[in-house]
C-alpha cells in the first residue's frame, strides 16, 4: 500500500458516506405541496449548466468539456453516462493527474449528492471528448446528453471556444 487511496476507494467511501446520512436529514416535502411523478420530478431537478467545449491543441481528434452540475433535489442520483454525437465515447480525464480506468469511466457511476454543485473546470475533472471526426467551429453548439439513473436524461449544448496551448488535454 502506498498511503494513497485509489480513485476508486475514493469513490466507494463516498458513496458509503452518502448512503448513511440518516433519512431524518433529508428534506421534507411540504404538506399539501405537489409532487411530480419521479421520472419528471428527477429530469427537472437535476441541471448542467456553463458548458463549454474546448478543441485540444495538440490531438486533432479529442476535445475537453468543461461544466456545472447540480442536483437541486432533495434525494441523491447518479449519473451513469455522458454521450454526444460529436463523440466515438466520453471519458473523465484530470489535467493534473495521472490517467487510469478508474478515472476514465467517473461519469458512468458519478453520485450527484441531494442539493449539491459540482464543477467540472479546466484545471480539475473534465470529460474528454475522443474520437471527434469533424471538428467544430468555434462558436457553435454541441449536444451532450447526461443519463441520470432512473431519472431520464438531459441534453444540452455546450458552446465550442478556441483551443488552450497551455493544456495538454
Amino acid at each position: 500500500m502506498t498511503g494513497r487511496l485509489s480513485l476508486q476507494r475514493v469513490f466507494f467511501l463516498t458513496a458509503l458516506l452518502i448512503l448513511s446520512i440518516p433519512p431524518a436529514m433529508a428534506q421534507q416535502v411540504p404538506p399539501g405541496a405537489h409532487v411530480a411523478p419521479d421520472a419528471d420530478h428527477d429530469a427537472q431537478r437535476v441541471v448542467v449548466m456553463d458548458g463549454t467545449f474546448r478543441p485540444s491543441a495538440y490531438f486533432p481528434d479529442r476535445g475537453a468539456g468543461y461544466f456545472t452540475i447540480r442536483n437541486d433535489d432533495s434525494v441523491d442520483h447518479l449519473l451513469k453516462g455522458i454521450s454526444s454525437p460529436l463523440c466515438q465515447n466520453v471519458v473523465a480525464h484530470h489535467t493534473n493527474q495521472q490517467q487510469t480506468d478508474g478515472a476514465n469511466d467517473l461519469f458512468t457511476h458519478l453520485a450527484l449528492p441531494h442539493d449539491s454543485t459540482m464543477i467540472f473546470p479546466r484545471s480539475g475533472y473534465h470529460m474528454m471528448c475522443m474520437g471527434i471526426r469533424q471538428m467544430p467551429a468555434r462558436g457553435s453548439k454541441v449536444p451532450f446528453t447526461f443519463d441520470i439513473l432512473n431519472g431520464g436524461s438531459i441534453t444540452v449544448s455546450f458552446t465550442v471556444t478556441d483551443p488552450d496551448e497551455l493544456t495538454h488535454d
